[in-house]
């Protein structure tokens, strides 16, 4: 049995806030319920160190799938921002929708 932690070391209570916060489908459904899995997992280890070591980067990269970090949220926020003001450019999304479908 892990040891009792106080909630604010949790990982968990973080994960399904910022979880909650998103705007996230049906086909998110696997890459959420693995992150939250991973945080849980992580919050129940009796040897935190190696948990951290070893799940916590996959929680990392299943957060990051979901654009829930800040360098994905720069990510999507780059992609979906007009080059400048009234320029008429494609923004980045548009390009890469448009060489996907080239």
């Amino acid at each position: 049995m892990a040891a009792l932690r106080d909630a604010s070391e949790l990982l968990w209570p973080a994960v399904a806030e910022t979880l909650s916060q998103l705007d996230l489908g049906s086909e998110h459904a696997a890459a959420k319920k693995l992150a939250q899995r991973y945080a849980q997992v992580i919050d129940e280890s009796k040897d935190q160190t190696y948990a951290l070591r070893w799940i916590g980067p996959e929680l990392l990269k299943a957060l990051d799938a979901l654009g829930a970090t800040p360098a994905a949220k720069a990510q999507i926020d780059k992609l979906t921002k007009k080059d400048g003001p009234g320029d008429g450019k494609p923004n980045g999304l548009a390009r890469l929708r448009a060489a996907h479908g080239a």
